[in-house]
């Protein structure tokens, strides 16, 4: 009865105090991730600021800003995780501080542990009872067999007397006779005893089980509690968010693909350090840049032909646009290009070329670079 108590007191509390450690640790780990996440965020926002506006600007820096922005966003979410996370260890941490009440010695105990013990001391009271007075018969039942062995010693050796007188052999007759009464009455007392010790066991085991059916009431509720704590915690755990969060990173990925616009870069670049004159309007800007794109990809250097005669043509176009959009270009770097505009693509009338000797392919070789 008592170590059921002392189980009741101690162990059902600090099992609920160790489970609720284990949520608040989880809860760390979160809260950890969080703090991370916005440091995180702070710190790569105040790098890509400062990065040198040379290589880092416009468009581009705008992706990698709110590809940074993210981390605060899932920061957002992440304390709502552990604030939720919270809510269910603050009300599971109230329910156990209101069902274990702090006792005189410091260690806590069920709320009904003192009615639960007190109902097994009443119940257990008559069962004990009747155990003791049936040990207080045992024990006399001991001594008037042991009384009762000396009379019959007494009278035996009175008897074997031929002197003792009928006076002395009649007492000692009587107190054998006492003695075997006294033994008797001792036997059917106990006997009577037994029937009420059974009696009382089977009463005290009625009540015990009516009063550890409570207690498996109680625990069951307790364990119960652990449960539904269990599954609010799980529940609390799982983003609800998750199709707002994917939003979020479909979100990103459109805008990084749709919004990052390397030619507005270049663009920007250039108008902000004076390598182009500012353009009126945004169509004719990228009819330059096109043009200049589509350029750029036929001045790809070529392999010569392996069939002699087939002539490389050039765009005299070329020059004109590049000094449009680069006119700070020094004259040395403009040399250079103009050289390379120089190999350009393949004639179309290669086959006709090659019935052309040798020298005459040369000679309108010449002929083209000449009129470049």
């Amino acid at each position: 009865m008592q170590d059921l108590g002392i189980l009741e007191m101690i162990f059902g509390y600090i099992t609920g105090q160790d489970f609720i450690c284990m949520m608040e640790d989880y809860c760390d780990v979160y809260r950890q991730f969080s703090r991370g996440l916005t440091s995180y965020y702070e710190n790569w926002t105040k790098r890509i600021q400062h990065q040198n506006t040379l290589c880092s600007y416009n468009t581009t820096k705008r992706a990698q800003l709110n590809t940074i922005k993210i981390a605060k966003e899932l920061a957002t979410i992440e304390d709502r995780r552990i604030q939720n996370i919270q809510q269910v260890i603050n009300k599971y941490k109230q329910i156990v501080n209101d069902t274990y009440i702090s006792s005189r010695i410091g260690l806590h105990q069920h709320r009904r542990t003192k009615e639960f013990k007190k109902q097994f001391k009443e119940a257990y009271q008559i069962l004990n009872e009747c155990k003791t007075k049936l040990d207080d018969f045992k024990n006399e039942l001991k001594k008037a067999q042991d009384e009762l062995r000396k009379a019959d010693s007494a009278c035996e050796i009175v008897f074997s007397n031929f002197q003792t007188t009928d006076k002395v052999r009649t007492r000692a007759t009587e107190t054998q006779t006492k003695r075997r009464d006294n033994v008797k009455k001792i036997n059917d007392q106990i006997s009577l005893f037994e029937d009420k010790h059974q009696q009382a066991k089977k009463t005290y085991r009625h009540k015990a089980k009516a009063i550890f059916y409570e207690c498996q009431k109680e625990e069951e509720h307790r364990l119960d509690l652990i449960k539904d704590t269990l599954s609010d915690f799980c529940q609390a755990i799982k983003i609800d968010e998750q199709a707002d969060l994917d939003k979020i990173y479909t979100n990103l990925a459109h805008h990084i693909q749709t919004k990052q616009n390397s030619f507005d870069d270049l663009m920007f670049w250039a108008q902000c350090y004076g390598v182009i004159d500012q353009i009126n309007t945004h169509d004719d800007l990228s009819t330059s840049i096109t043009k200049t794109s589509t350029i750029k990809k036929q001045l790809t250097i070529v392999e010569e032909p392996s069939i002699i005669g087939s002539p490389i043509m050039t765009k005299k176009s070329d020059k004109k646009v590049q000094e449009q959009i680069y006119p700070a270009i020094p004259n040395d770097i403009e040399e250079e290009e103009t050289t390379k505009t120089k190999i350009t693509k393949k004639n179309n009338k290669s086959v006709n070329s090659k019935q052309k000797t040798a020298e005459t392919t040369e000679s309108n070789t010449a002929n083209i670079l000449a009129s470049v």
